[in-house]
Order: structure tokens, then C-alpha cells, then sequence
């Protein structure tokens, strides 16, 4: 997996006369993996265990939330074009949790 973590506030798209409250921002953390040769499970884990500041070896096997075998095969075997990109998304530690087979982990930061 990248070393590349970005944190972010995002939200629902407002018109420009209209600036959110901050109760509608929703801080993430993106993450970027080789979908064709970096584990997504491994991303997943790494980038969870971030956001919730614990050891990725702490937490539960990813298995307990999702398929983990059709998660890796569902990235692995679709296109990776922006266009027609697969996205997955579950909870996993109570973070809302979006893979692309374009090699995006995107993570929800809970508690906001």
C-alpha cells in the first residue's frame, strides 16, 4: 500500500450561495493501493487502524464485517478507469469504509 494518507473534509455538495454547517462536514482519510498488486485487505486494515489510532494488529479480522475473498476479487477483476470504476463500501470498526478498483480506500472518521 502507498504511505499516502490524506485527511479531508467533505460533504454533501451545497449550491455556492449556501456554505455548510459544520455538523454536515464529514472527515476522511484516503488511502491509494496497486490494485493489482497490493493486498485491498491490508489497505483496508492500515487505513482503518489509522483513523481509530490503534495498531492494525489490534483490531478484528475484516472478515467479521465483509467477504473478504469477494472484496479482493471484485477489486482485482474490475476496470480501473474512472468512468466505470467498481466501488464497495461497508462498516468496519464503525467507520464507514469505500474501496474502488481504481486502488481508493476512503474511511469515514466516526465520532463527528
Amino acid at each position: 500500500m502507498s504511505d499516502h494518507l490524506t485527511r479531508s473534509d467533505s460533504g454533501p455538495s451545497q449550491s455556492p450561495d449556501h456554505t455548510p454547517a459544520e455538523s454536515d462536514l464529514t472527515e476522511v482519510v484516503h488511502a491509494r493501493f496497486d490494485a493489482s498488486d497490493d493486498s485491498v485487505v491490508v489497505a483496508v486494515v492500515e487505513t482503518v487502524a489509522t483513523v481509530v489510532d490503534r495498531d492494525p494488529l489490534e483490531l478484528p479480522p475484516l472478515f467479521e464485517s465483509v467477504d473478504t475473498e469477494a472484496l479482493e476479487t471484485l477489486v482485482r477483476s474490475s476496470p480501473r478507469n474512472r468512468e466505470t470504476s467498481l466501488e464497495v463500501t461497508f462498516s468496519y470498526m464503525d467507520c464507514p469504509v469505500t474501496v474502488s478498483a481504481r486502488g481508493d480506500v476512503v474511511v469515514e472518521v466516526p465520532g463527528r
